[in-house]
């Protein structure tokens, strides 16, 4: 599905058009307008209609509201910024992912059973690796933590492959496009946040480049 002539485009950007809005009236926008969202939307749709490969199982819509997602959560985190006050967002430890001086625990800030609920709804759409890995490593489901190379054992990899697994869970629960119900929970979706978490997946992505 990668080769177009100009008029076929137009033809299957305006089928699809409706994914677009669908995707940009569910996300968090910040500073950035809704004229502006549906155009970068309009980028995304285009780039997957590009690059789509039905040979690999994934249904065109799926793929298309993926890349939708990825390219306006982009432009909110390159628009102009607005007022940010910065509160602990809490890590999977229950503490507190702060770098400047001691704040308020989380707890003292939201409700906490909401914030569950939030992380576990996250966890339920997760693929299966992911998802067994920060399970097992936090006690999501009420069991004890356990520790890199019980589950290891389990899944047959090495210790460091399950931690290699735990920094991708991570960044997948934090993803913008995911997460969306959590960050406000704990007030973490403002641009500043949406910046800090693209130049943490930029990161994630050079250091696993030159491992390979």
């Amino acid at each position: 599905m990668s080769e177009y002539t100009t008029s076929s485009l137009d033809r299957h950007l305006a089928e699809h058009e409706r994914l677009v809005h669908w995707v940009v009236q569910r996300q968090w926008l910040g500073t950035l307008s809704y004229t502006e969202a549906v155009q970068a939307g309009r980028m995304g749709l285009w780039r997957a209609l590009q690059h789509y490969d039905p040979n690999r199982g994934t249904t065109f819509s799926t793929y298309a509201v993926l890349a939708i997602q990825r390219t306006v959560w982009q432009a909110v985190a390159q628009a102009r910024p607005e007022p940010y006050t910065c509160v602990p967002f809490p890590t999977w430890s229950g503490t507190c992912d702060y770098d400047g001086d001691n704040q308020p625990a989380v707890a003292e800030i939201v409700d906490q059973r909401l914030v569950r609920e939030a992380l576990h709804e996250l966890v339920r759409h997760m693929p299966d690796r992911l998802a067994y890995v920060v399970t097992a490593r936090y006690g999501l489901a009420g069991d004890q933590p356990q520790t890199w190379k019980a589950i290891g054992q389990t899944l047959r990899v090495t210790r460091q492959r399950v931690q290699q697994l735990h920094d991708e869970a991570l960044l997948w629960l934090a993803h913008p496009a995911h997460s969306l119900r959590l960050r406000q929970l704990v007030e973490r979706n403002t641009v500043a946040d949406y910046r800090a978490y693209l130049a943490r997946l930029r990161n994630w992505q050079r250091a696993n480049r030159r491992q390979r």
